[in-house]
C-alpha cells in the first residue's frame, strides 16, 4: 500500500487529502446536527423567506388597523404602514404615534402642502429638514415620512420627551404660541388612543 501511494503525485495526494478532511467534517456536522436538542436550519433562503413574509403580515395589519382607525381606504392604509413601520422602527418612535402625526398633518395625503411651506404626509419644510434628513426629494412620500421620524426623533433627543418633541413639531422649538400646540397635541393623542384601541 505504501508504495502505491508514493507513486502519486503530490496533487493527487492533496486532492486525496482535501477529499477525505471535507468527509470527516461532513460526517461530524452530520453528528452534530442529529442531537437531541439541536436543529438544522438553512440560513440563507428560508430564513429570508420567512423574515419577508413575517413583515409583509405585520404591515398587513398595522394598515388594516390605520385604515379601521382613520377611515383611510386599504391600498393606501398599507402603503403609508410600510413607510411608518420602516420609518418608525429606524427612528426608535411608536409606529403609532408617527401614524397619528401623519394623520393630524395631512390625513395621509400625498402632495398636502401647507400655507407655510411644508409639504407632503409629515408636512415637513424642505428648506429646513432637507439638508439634516440628506433627502433632495420631501415630495416622495415615503421620503417625506422618514424625514418627519428623524425630524421627531431629533426633537424627542433635543428635548426629552415626546410631548415637548409634538409640541416642537407643530411650533417650533423657542415659540410662544402655546395654545396652538396643546392643541395640536391634543389631536395627536386622540388620534393614537383610536389607533391602539383597535385590537391587533
Amino acid at each position: 500500500m505504501g508504495e502505491i501511494w508514493s507513486e502519486f503525485s503530490t496533487v493527487i495526494k492533496l486532492q486525496s487529502l482535501i477529499v477525505a478532511v471535507l468527509v470527516t467534517v461532513a460526517l461530524v456536522v452530520g453528528q452534530l446536527g442529529s442531537h437531541q436538542g439541536y436543529e438544522r436550519i438553512a440560513f440563507a433562503i428560508p430564513a429570508a423567506k420567512h423574515s419577508q413574509q413575517r413583515w409583509a403580515d405585520e404591515v398587513d395589519a398595522f394598515g388594516t388597523r390605520v385604515s379601521r382607525a382613520f377611515g383611510v381606504g386599504d391600498i393606501t392604509a398599507r402603503e403609508f404602514a410600510s413607510w411608518i413601520l420602516e420609518a418608525s422602527t429606524r427612528q426608535h418612535i411608536d409606529p403609532e404615534l408617527l401614524a397619528s402625526l401623519v394623520h393630524t398633518e395631512s390625513t395621509f395625503r400625498k402632495q398636502a402642502v401647507s400655507h407655510v411651506g411644508a409639504i407632503g404626509p409629515a408636512q415637513v419644510r424642505p428648506e429646513m429638514w432637507s439638508k439634516f434628513c440628506g433627502s433632495s426629494n420631501l415630495v416622495d412620500p415615503a421620503e417625506n415620512i422618514y424625514c418627519g421620524a428623524q425630524v421627531l426623533s431629533h426633537l424627542r433627543e433635543r428635548c426629552g420627551d415626546d410631548l415637548c418633541a409634538l409640541k416642537a413639531y407643530n411650533i417650533g422649538m423657542y415659540s410662544q404660541e402655546l395654545s396652538a400646540a396643546r392643541r395640536y397635541v391634543a389631536k395627536i393623542d386622540r388620534a393614537r388612543e383610536q389607533l391602539r384601541s383597535l385590537p391587533l
